[in-house]
């Protein structure tokens, strides 16, 4: 009988460490998905971040080459009036 009584104690004891790893497990994967989580967001803040400069960059190169295209237009436009009233 004190026999049994030991096996179910030692069981017992097994069983609750097995639950306890479970739990450690299953606390571990909450940790990782939490962490995977926050990494993406870092990424996809830093991929925002990234595209806006680099939109902003274009728009303003564009309307820089713009002007210069205006401004040369203008410019080859004088020169005709000149060479015309000539």
């Amino acid at each position: 009988m004190s026999y049994n009584m030991e096996n179910t104690t030692e069981e017992q004891t097994i069983i609750s460490e097995v639950k306890n790893d479970e739990d450690i497990d299953e606390e571990e994967k909450r940790l990782k998905a939490e962490d995977s989580r926050k990494q993406l967001k870092a990424i996809l803040i830093t991929f925002g971040i990234i595209l806006t400069g680099f939109l902003t960059f274009t728009y303003f190169f564009f309307n820089y080459i713009e002007e210069k295209a205006k401004e040369y237009r203008q410019q080859q436009q004088q020169e005709i009036q000149k060479i015309n009233k000539s």
